[in-house]
């Protein structure tokens, strides 16, 4: 059997309400989730699920809606990462003795030396959804990310200047090509930019 046939067709996913959404595709495999559901439903049911969550944590910081939940569906693999499910962590953020009560053990992608290298690290566990946002709201707001919050002015050039402030060690360029289309996806589904 065609393992797309296991999935509804896009016109059936569009049809469901927000909830019925979410618990569908909460409960379809992973596999098929990131292989057979189509981008814009993926960003619906993420937006649905964490995106009033993540309208809280950005009230006014200066921080675009669309880069803060484009950023968080590629870190999370949009809220079905193991790192996700097991620590509500949808930042990729590291873990800090001096400030995480605890950590996860998880294998991730950094580049080294311009290249990509498969290692382990430990990254911070939260206690739920809400924590994880606030968490990664608070990395954005360090003084090092303080230009991409106040000079940025589109969510591309956001991400752009996150990654080059350190954020993440994937070359700038890469990072923000990860995330455009869903940069797009939400601007215009959502019309959402700053929450003051």
């Amino acid at each position: 059997m065609n393992q797309s046939s296991l999935v509804l067709p896009k016109n059936n996913l569009l049809a469901m309400s927000n909830p019925q959404l979410i618990n569908y595709l909460d409960n379809l495999d992973i596999d098929l989730f990131k292989g057979f559901v189509d981008a814009d439903t993926k960003v619906r049911y993420f937006v649905a699920k964490y995106g009033e969550g993540i309208a809280r944590a950005i009230k006014g910081t200066n921080l675009f809606f669309p880069a803060v939940v484009a950023q968080s569906i590629t870190e999370s693999s949009y809220g079905r990462s193991e790192l996700t499910s097991k620590a509500n962590n949808f930042g990729g953020i590291k873990y800090n003795p001096n400030i995480h009560s605890g950590y996860i053990v998880a294998d991730t992608t950094e580049f080294v030396n311009g290249k990509r290298v498969k290692t382990t690290a430990k990254f911070a566990k939260f206690s739920d959804v809400a924590e994880g946002f606030k968490s990664h709201v608070n990395v954005l707001m360090a003084d090092r990310y303080k230009n991409a919050r106040n000079l940025a002015k589109t969510p591309e050039q956001q991400i752009l200047m996150f990654a080059k402030e350190g954020y993440t060690t994937t070359p700038p360029n890469t990072y923000l090509n990860s995330m455009k289309g869903n940069i797009n996806r939400v601007r215009d589904k959502y019309k959402i930019s700053k929450i003051v």
